[in-house]
């Protein structure tokens, strides 16, 4: 009896031995099959990602470069096209520092595309110093510094400062030339002009150069009126080369009369 009982407890040892084995090795191919779908799954993903690229970009508010100059300034590298990348970049990044772009934006819009908001930086105009153009705002603080100038930017001769500082206002004797400046540029874009250069004299008289024409305006006094008479025989002046003398304005007579002195002329 004894040798039976002990022949049973051990096949029921073994028995339970081979099931807890059988189970193990389930669970271990359980393991397995989880991990390796696991596995294939990120491989897939990684797949996916690195190879999933920004194809489609538009650019909102800028004016000073062409879409694909200011694309090629925000992604410098192959890898910043990456969807993924340019997500989390848009997120943690740090900015890149682009001439006149106070800030940027990139919107991730889908898995192909984004949108990139530009804010530029306010520019009244610019002046000469030391073989570069240095660009101020409407208070006359400068904002940018480039040794190419821009186009639709004036260029502000005769006006007398102290010392040149990024990111500080020009010291200059009247700093209320500031306000003319960006009174002339607003009236010039108003009438759809523009002016290359505004050249002040040493008694704050001001002359714009438009091309091949010089137009004299004088003092600030009457400058929208000015700027509308420039603007109403801005075409009869078209392809003459020469000055006008709009500093001549008065404002009780009905019917004025500019001199207009070819080049090669004498002054009136």
């Amino acid at each position: 009896m004894g040798v039976r009982r002990e022949s049973r407890q051990t096949e029921h040892l073994d028995r339970y031995m081979e099931e807890k084995t059988g189970r193990r090795v389930k669970r271990r191919r359980k393991r397995l099959r989880i991990f390796g779908f696991s596995a294939l799954l990120l491989l897939l993903l990684f797949l996916f990602g690195i190879n999933t690229r920004l194809t489609e970009l538009t650019v909102v508010g800028n004016t000073r470069y062409t879409e694909d100059e200011l694309i090629s300034l925000i992604f410098t590298r192959d890898s910043d096209l990456n969807t993924f990348y340019a997500l989390y970049q848009s997120r943690f990044g740090e900015q890149r520092d682009i001439p006149f772009v106070e800030k940027y934006r990139v919107k991730v819009t889908g898995l192909h595309s984004a949108q990139i908001t530009v804010y530029e930086k306010s520019v009244a105009g610019c002046i000469e110093y030391m073989g570069s153009y240095m660009y101020f705002d409407r208070e006359g603080v400068i904002v940018e510094s480039s040794r190419e100038l821009f186009e639709k930017v004036p260029l502000v001769t005769g006006i007398q400062f102290q010392h040149i500082v990024m990111h500080e206002r020009l010291e200059v004797g009247d700093e209320t030339v500031f306000a003319e400046i960006l009174s002339l540029s607003q009236l010039l874009e108003q009438y759809g002009l523009f002016s290359e250069q505004m050249a002040f004299d040493k008694n704050r008289q001001v002359t714009l150069t438009m091309g091949s024409i010089k137009a004299v305006l004088g003092d600030d006094r009457y400058l929208a009126e000015k700027i509308s008479e420039l603007s109403d025989m801005y075409s009869e002046l078209s392809g003459r080369s020469g000055t006008v003398y709009l500093n001549e304005y008065r404002p009780d007579v009905k019917k004025p009369s500019y001199s207009f002195v070819p080049d090669g002329e004498g002054v009136p």
